[in-house]
């Protein structure tokens, strides 16, 4: 048996890795700052009007940063660290202590269904936002179908891999709630937050997802998952699946019209002011319309993107 790993400072990862969480870091302070001065403005200014507009590009350029982390495998509480510290207004150090990678089996799988689902929500906001800013430029069909399709595939793997991953583990009614309602909550709060990025900055996010490395991983991952787990049926259904990726897709477009609405019956005042700033919550989710009969064919639809049947 090994012993726990011994733990990280800044200065032991590799130098790009620690640039990048610098950075994560810097923008989370600067988005911060800006924040905390939004009160003291008024909306109808200018100069509060500048400042959104600052804030704006501050978390556009945070969130990019941190695509590209997570697209380049860094850990996702080393970026989780990055920004929480940078939004306390805590020093980034190269001696500063990142949390450790590994963790028991169990904990570690179950992170892996939360980091699953959780890419799987950014997925489908990113998908949406960028097929509406292509709608408003009047381009009727995707100008990228081979990378529309590959993220198609992407998806379909990593639902395939969250929902094994899960029945692996017996995670119960009340887990499987709990990471699949908070998936579906971070979605709502990326679309209000993709919702104002240009058609570039969606598409520089959106291409990051595209790669065929994504389903390529994935598979060998559930490779690796069938031959340690074999007393384990993971390829059961069961009731409470992963919500799939065309559910969240609609939920994505659901969420997307809730905020258009909502924007043209409001007024602006500085609290809807400071909520474009800091999304929230957009509505509940009703599992029972969840699924339909034809969701799982989202996985068979790819065949290549998930475990041999």
């Amino acid at each position: 048996m090994t012993g726990p790993p011994s733990p990280l400072r800044i200065r032991d990862i590799p130098p790009e890795q620690a640039a990048l969480l610098r950075q994560i870091h810097q923008l989370a302070a600067v988005g911060e700052r800006l924040r905390r001065a939004l009160p003291e403005t008024t909306p109808h200014t200018a100069e509060g009007s500048q400042l959104l507009d600052h804030i704006a590009e501050v978390d556009r350029d945070r969130d990019l940063t941190e695509i590209r982390a997570r697209a380049d495998g860094m850990p996702a509480g080393w970026v989780d660290q990055a920004r929480a510290a940078g939004r306390s207004g805590r020093a980034w150090t190269d001696e500063l202590l990142l949390p450790p990678t590994r963790s028991p089996a169990r904990r570690r799988n179950l992170q892996r269904v939360v980091q699953d689902t959780r890419q799987l929500a950014d997925m489908a906001a990113l998908t949406v936002a960028r097929q509406q800013r292509l709608a408003t430029n009047a381009v009727t069909t995707d100008p990228e179908p081979a990378a529309a399709e590959q993220l198609r595939r992407n998806m379909a793997a990593l639902w395939t891999r969250a929902a094994a991953t899960a029945t692996s583990l017996g995670m119960d009614g009340t887990e499987r709630a709990r990471v699949f309602n908070a998936a579906r909550r971070y979605l709502d709060r990326r679309v209000q937050t993709y919702e104002h990025y240009s058609l570039d900055d969606l598409n520089a996010a959106w291409r990051t997802y595209t790669t065929p490395t994504i389903a390529a991983t994935v598979r060998r991952s559930l490779k690796s998952l069938r031959r340690t787990d074999r007393d384990t049926d993971t390829s059961a259904a069961e009731a409470d699946q992963p919500p799939t990726p065309q559910a969240l897709i609609d939920r994505a477009r659901h969420s997307l019209d809730t905020a258009a609405t909502t924007d043209s019956d409001t007024g602006t005042d500085i609290e809807s002011v400071i909520t474009i700033a800091i999304p929230g919550n957009a509505y509940g989710w009703d599992a029972s319309a969840e699924f339909d009969s034809g969701d799982s064919a989202a996985v068979d639809a790819y065949p290549d993107a998930g475990p041999d049947p």
